[in-house]
């Protein structure tokens, strides 16, 4: 028996998203996708397949396991690694095609000796840190890094990349930032390419640097949440007609009357104010449907808006449906998406970020791939 909750998958907003995100873009500038953490949800395998059939030719992961789920589904185009190759997978890695992501001098010899012994060059892409302070080399590494690499065939450079850390942010400060380290990333770029050709592929934007910094695309442009239908800050790209991908929807197993004061779930946080009808859907917490949505969040019934009742529970979350028609065991709720609240709407009302919101729709609930 199927489950009352499921997350669809809408490929066709999908397909409208990409399609949005290229109408931005120079005809010369290819899509790098990211698909790490599951397709931010949304499933990677059906993502990954369906941006193949849009021309899309090199993905993004976080993890090896992730790239080896993908080979092991036929993708084929190039994968690369963003949170890098460790030492003991560096054989699998290689084995199925993986690309690293080459952000420290000490991956060099290991990712060297795997590609030595093999007879084939192992990819990589150098990136370089110009003011996240995450992973990447600095500045002041990129020559020992060119030096290291040396001209062997142990190791293929393929790209050279560095990450934005505040392109979302409206304040000057930010933009004077973002500036900062695009101007920075421009100075490697060219001795990258003159120590390894250049044919080595530049890319810095991530979808908020597509949306405010377009100007400074390079060769390729690595777009997440935006193909997902969210965007990565308020205001920028409100008006481009992105489409979420998921439609999170549940139904109703339990109705009922309450009188007057009486309260609903833990703590009595919600009390009836009159006479209510309190429905149940069967989705919470340990779904992904955040405690922080409790006496805040809406979703919606037969096209009506109706508030959460009360705190959300590890395995269920009360609406207050007294004054929608028509309701009954078996309706129908939207949760989230075309219909429903927006993961940027959500995320708001949570304090957080629509990746987030996104990414913690849970394992237990089915996704359902819409064609």
């Amino acid at each position: 028996m199927a489950r009352p909750t499921v997350a669809e998958i809408h490929l066709p907003a999908l397909r409208n998203n990409l399609r949005i995100i290229r109408s931005l873009l120079p005809s010369s500038a290819s899509i790098f996708a990211i698909v790490k953490a599951d397709a931010y949800g949304h499933g990677a395998v059906p993502v990954a397949r369906t941006l193949r059939g849009e021309g899309v030719r090199m993905f993004g992961v976080a993890l090896v396991e992730e790239g080896v789920e993908l080979r092991r589904a036929g993708i084929t185009e190039p994968l690369v690694v963003l949170g890098g190759v460790d030492e003991q997978q560096a054989e699998e890695a290689h084995a199925v095609g993986l690309s690293a992501a080459l952000f420290d001098l000490g991956q060099i010899p290991y990712l060297s000796r795997v590609g030595a012994r093999s007879g084939k060059p192992f990819p990589v892409h150098i990136k370089i840190d110009t003011g996240m302070g995450r992973l990447g080399l600095l500045r002041r590494a990129t020559k020992a890094a060119i030096e290291a690499i040396g001209s062997g065939s142990a190791l293929r450079v393929d790209g050279v990349m560095t990450h934005l850390s505040s392109a979302d942010g409206s304040a000057e400060a930010d933009r004077e930032f973002t500036r900062m380290q695009l101007s920075a990333f421009a100075e490697e770029v060219p001795l990258v390419r003159k120590a390894f050709g250049a044919a080595v592929r530049a890319h810095a934007l991530n979808s908020a640097g597509i949306l405010s910094y377009r100007e400074h695309v390079f060769d390729m442009v690595r777009p997440g949440i935006t193909l997902y239908g969210s965007l990565p800050a308020e205001g920028a790209g409100a008006d481009l007609g992105l489409k979420p991908v998921m439609r999170l929807l549940t139904r109703i197993i339990s109705l009922k009357e309450l009188p007057a004061g009486h309260p609903v779930s833990y703590g009595r946080h919600f009390l009836c104010a009159g006479k209510r009808r309190i429905a149940a859907v069967p989705l919470g917490y340990a779904d992904g449907y955040r405690r922080g949505f409790s006496n805040a969040a809406s979703m919606w019934v037969n096209g009506h808006r109706v508030p959460v009742a009360g705190r959300v529970c590890m395995d269920h979350t009360m609406l207050d449906v007294t004054d929608v028609p028509g309701v009954s065991v078996g309706t129908d709720v939207v949760v989230m998406g075309e219909g429903g609240a927006t993961a940027d709407e959500l995320a708001r009302i949570s304090g957080t970020i629509p990746y987030e919101i996104l990414t913690q729709v849970g394992r237990r609930i089915p996704r359902r791939v819409v064609d």
